[in-house]
């Protein structure tokens, strides 16, 4: 202890001498101050802290003291130097990290320093791939790449979240069709994941299917066949047909397919650019020809306006004259609303039912069409447009749609009070007032129409509607004629509203207690109905193969007549079949059951003759095989509970009928549907008397005169 408090003392003493000038020795200048301790030396080399200290001669007993300070004072110099050393090289990890975050990965597997661009100065200069590590920058997630991919996923995942919304909702729909459907069915549902092939594969056209109907009304075709149907099953005759039994069109192809679902195609642009503006001036022309004459529910003149600047739009933007977004917004206004299912309409009537076009078309304002019929508040404006939507479901072939659309549309009406005259008058537009009454008179007679197809209840009822409320001719200040068929057809809906209280409630029971004066006052109505249509719209007896055909100039006055006349038969048909609905009902009213038989044969007739000298039927299928349909399931059921009074009469009308339908189906969806339904009734016809005569084709189309003025 008092050895080392001396070797302390020393050393303090030494430290408090001044430094002397070197005087170095050969043997001491041969090392440095830095550098180690000779083993040879004499001297000691520890300096004071600058390291140019002289070396003092040392005694013995100095020299041995002052050789533990000496160790102790290295080893801290030792550790300072390595904590130093160890700052330092934290210190350039961490900045070589931060420039190396940044660096392309060319640059970082050469540890060297990258500008960040793309391409970066080196593979630039090399032609090397420079590639960036994903999310290598810290605000990587505000450039406009980064963004650009977000809204791309995000678009990517609404449309898959849409289109298995639409395979759910098409499950559930179909799981109501035929067996085969749902076995068609139960396969596709298996594979849900969609494989890559099936990702890209072209697009084929959904094929349309009609909302299967669980109950038939007495006024549908479906509840009249099922009468006959039940009856024969009765006497043990079997199906053995070739059609499903529920009388509905079986697709071709399966409804819900992975290969058919759309290809994901980012920011797709509105179905209206796939038209140019003299494709939409034609389908303008089409909707008023065949829809626009029957139904005025909105003036086409607006229409073709608004489709020529549209056009004009597309056009500037295929161009890349319009901004990126310029209007897009204005693609669901009112007037372009419009102009779409104008379009749709019109297509569905050119392609006889089956339109991909008007399908995605209207499949781009469908879920607008549902906000405005199910959630958002009524307003008027929009009236002629979802009752359009209506008649897009039905020349779709859609009856049981288009009698829910049309049966919203009418309370819609109701709603706003466009039943009384004062409700009318609140409306200060004078072209929203006039479409307006057009669309509620229009919503009306197709509510009464597709009750009776439909046989399922209408909406409107003659009791809630104000005696004043003006017909369409007088509200737009024109001649009586200006709407002469929409007029009639008021007057013919009022008329059915008789009918379908009188039928409504049939049982074969109950038709054995009726009396011919109940159907023969009904009938009698009807005919001064027709007495009161004006004359350019009537068609006196007729045979057949002498009735005009549609030419000219006068074209749309004379098909307007004919549309007319059949809706006279099919009125009287829809009074008469509840007598064919037993064989005892026939018995008991004969006279009355050879009425509705030879009402349905000439409807066959008038419609076979239009098919063989004009394009009129061909046109516009859907419109005319209502009334095919009808006058076939009379035959059948005439045949069916007195085949021995009707079927050798009917046999030539039946097979005039099927060969029709069979011959259009090869060329049209809407034919095919039909022949799907009624050709189940050829495996019945031998056993009822109805076989097919080789010489029936020999003979031209002709029949007798039948009066159309008397009941």
């Amino acid at each position: 202890m008092d050895q080392l408090e001396t070797q302390v003392s020393d050393l303090r003493s030494f430290l408090s001498q001044d430094p002397l000038a070197p005087t170095l020795s050969p043997q001491e200048a041969a090392f440095s101050p830095a550098g180690p301790l000779r083993s040879n030396s004499h001297h000691s080399s520890f300096s004071a802290r600058g390291d140019n200290s002289a070396p003092q001669p040392l005694s013995p007993r100095e020299s041995r003291s002052s050789a533990t300070p000496t160790t102790a004072t290295a080893a801290a110099k030792r550790r300072a130097d390595d904590a130093d050393a160890e700052s330092a090289a934290k210190q350039q990890r961490s900045k070589r990290n931060r420039y190396i975050s940044l660096a392309c990965n060319e640059c970082k597997r050469r540890k060297i320093k990258c500008n960040g661009q793309t391409p970066c100065q080196r593979c630039g200069h090399l032609n090397l791939e420079c590639l960036y590590a994903p999310n290598c920058c810290p605000n990587f997630k505000d450039s406009d790449e980064f963004k650009q991919l977000s809204d791309h996923v995000t678009h990517l995942q609404h449309q898959v979240n849409t289109l298995f919304d639409s395979l759910n909702l098409l499950r559930r729909d179909t799981l109501r069709l035929a067996p085969l459907s749902d076995h068609v069915l139960s396969q596709s549902s298996a594979t849900v994941p969609l494989p890559a092939s099936s990702r890209h594969a072209p697009i084929k056209d959904p094929v349309p299917f009609r909302v299967p109907q669980s109950y038939h009304g007495p006024t549908s075709i479906g509840f009249t066949v099922d009468v006959a149907k039940n009856t024969l099953h009765k006497m043990g005759y079997s199906a053995g047909c070739d059609g499903n039994e529920d009388g509905y069109p079986q697709p071709d192809s399966p409804v819900i397919a992975p290969a058919n679902l759309p290809t994901l195609t980012p920011n797709p642009a509105d179905p209206i650019w796939d038209f140019n503006e003299s494709e939409m001036l034609h389908l303008c022309k089409i909707y008023e020809e065949e829809v626009g004459a029957m139904y005025p529910v909105i003036k086409i003149g607006p229409v073709v306006e608004h489709a020529k600047a549209i056009a004009a739009w597309v056009d500037a933007k295929r161009s890349g004259m319009a901004p990126p977004h310029a209007r897009e917004q204005d693609l669901l206004d009112v007037e372009t609303l419009q102009l779409k299912i104008v379009l749709c309409c019109a297509l569905t009537i050119q392609e006889h039912g089956n339109s991909a076009k008007a399908a995605r078309l209207y499949e781009s304002i469908q879920p607008t069409v549902d906000k405005m019929l199910m959630t958002e508040p009524t307003d008027v404006a929009r009236l002629p447009f979802l009752a359009l939507c209506a008649g897009y479901r039905w020349l779709s072939n859609d009856e049981i749609l288009a009698w829910r659309v049309i049966g919203q549309v009418a309370r819609m009406c109701l709603e706003l009070g466009l039943h009384r005259r004062e409700g009318l008058d609140k409306i200060a537009d004078p072209l929203i007032r006039r479409n307006a009454l057009h669309t509620f008179w229009s919503a009306y007679v197709l509510d009464r129409r597709w009750s009776f197809s439909t046989g399922l209840p209408f909406v409107c009822h003659d009791d809630k509607i104000d005696p004043k409320l003006p017909y369409p001719s007088i509200q737009a200040n024109l001649t009586q004629d200006s709407y002469p068929f929409l007029v009639a057809m008021i007057g013919y809906s009022k008329l059915g509203a008789k009918v379908w209280k009188l039928v409504d409630c049939f049982e074969p029971a109950v038709v054995r207690e009726l009396k011919p004066h109940d159907f023969e006052e009904l009938d009698r109505e009807i005919m001064s109905w027709y007495e009161s249509v004006p004359e350019d719209l009537r068609i006196g007896p007729l045979e057949c193969d002498k009735m005009p055909v549609p030419a000219g100039p006068s074209y749309d006055v004379q098909r307007l007549r004919i549309w007319l006349r059949l809706r006279l038969n099919q009125v009287r048909i829809w009074l008469y079949t509840p007598i064919l609905h037993s064989a005892t009902s026939i018995v008991q009213n004969e006279q009355l059951a050879r009425k509705v038989v030879d009402l349905a044969k000439q409807t066959i007739r008038i419609l076979t003759h239009l098919n063989r000298n004009s394009d009129l039927y061909r046109r516009s299928q859907v419109f005319y095989h209502q009334f095919l349909t009808s006058s076939i399931a009379v035959l059948f059921l005439a045949s069916t509970h007195a085949p021995l009074k009707f079927s050798a009469t009917c046999r030539g009308e039946f097979y005039m009928a099927l060969d029709m339908v069979k011959d259009m189906s090869a060329r049209s969806w809407v034919s095919k549907c039909l022949w799907r339904t009624i050709r189940s009734l050829r495996a019945y016809a031998r056993r009822l008397g109805l076989e097919e005569d080789s010489s029936r084709h020999a003979g031209p189309v002709t029949g007798p005169a039948l009066p159309s003025t008397q009941p």
